[in-house]
């Protein structure tokens, strides 16, 4: 749809032609900059509308439309959601164009038949399919407290295991992305098990520090007050983990970060600034 206008491109096995006004549309310096083209695409028993697109957007080119739930959007297109229950995107790019551009959308409803296959098969799920079937039916609001509390179970579990252990499919970044999931959607009752957790375990805590990062960066005063309950040699880990993993690359989010500690009074926040300084320091 463009405008009002509404198209029904022929369609021979997996491609279709793009109607012409579209690309007249494209061609019009008065519309191309307009976003007021629809894609509304249909498969089995699902329809999903793309609402606000540029006429870029349907150029010659591949798209790509897929949906995603709690168990796999960490390994799409899109990144995982801090609300709804399953995420539909449209990947387009023209032929001259790169990289793709991605488009997704969030939606609340629970589907029941996902919801229902996870609940027959967890009874018998272990190692890495029982930790992603908790995940999911927690983003689900199935039985919510029983599965986060067998998340937070593998990862206590996960770290209390010797740092030279085997690696297996459970104890990975993967267990912290889940938690870290659900504190971004609500549950902030994982603030300080998350916190808790900050140490030099690879093995279990790779890349861990990206999320203090975005933790000091959209919740200093709840970081403040969850570091307040740990020693200051561990107040200073959580902080240098943010920098190795994440502010060292992004000056603009490291600037931020350091300017809110230096106006604050709290000495959680001077531990902060100095662990961070210290790394800073090992890193030139």
């Amino acid at each position: 749809m463009l405008g009002e206008r509404s198209f029904a491109p022929p369609i021979t096995g997996d491609t279709f032609v793009v109607p012409a006004p579209i690309l007249q549309a494209y061609a019009s310096k008065r519309l191309r900059y307009k976003a007021n083209l629809t894609a509304k695409i249909s498969c089995d028993d699902y329809v999903v509308t793309f609402p606000g697109l540029y006429p870029v957007r349907a150029l010659p080119g591949g798209w790509t439309v897929g949906i995603s739930y709690p168990t796999s959007w960490f390994d799409g297109p899109t990144q995982a959601p801090e609300a709804g229950t399953w995420v539909s995107y449209l990947v387009t790019e023209c032929n001259e164009c790169d990289p793709g551009v991605v488009t997704e959308q969030t939606h609340n409803n629970v589907p029941q038949p996902v919801l229902d296959d996870l609940r027959e098969e967890q009874p018998t799920a272990d190692g890495q399919r029982a930790r992603d079937i908790a995940y999911a039916l927690a983003v689900f609001r199935f039985n919510y407290d029983g599965n986060r509390e067998f998340l937070v179970k593998q990862l206590r579990s996960c770290l209390a295991r010797p740092k030279n252990s085997p690696e297996d499919d459970v104890c990975d970044r993967r267990l912290v992305d889940y938690l870290a999931n659900l504190y971004w959607r609500g549950d902030s009752r994982l603030l300080q098990i998350l916190l808790n957790i900050a140490g030099r375990r690879e093995d279990v805590l790779d890349e861990t520090g990206e999320f203090y990062a975005v933790l000091l960066d959209r919740r200093m005063n709840a970081v403040m007050g969850g570091l307040h309950n740990l020693p200051e040699e561990k107040q200073r880990l959580v902080c240098q983990m943010a920098f190795t993993d994440d502010l060292r690359f992004d000056s603009p989010k490291l600037s931020r970060i350091t300017e809110k500690l230096r106006a604050s009074t709290q000495n959680e926040a001077a531990q902060c600034l100095r662990g961070i300084s210290e790394i800073a320091a090992q890193s030139r």
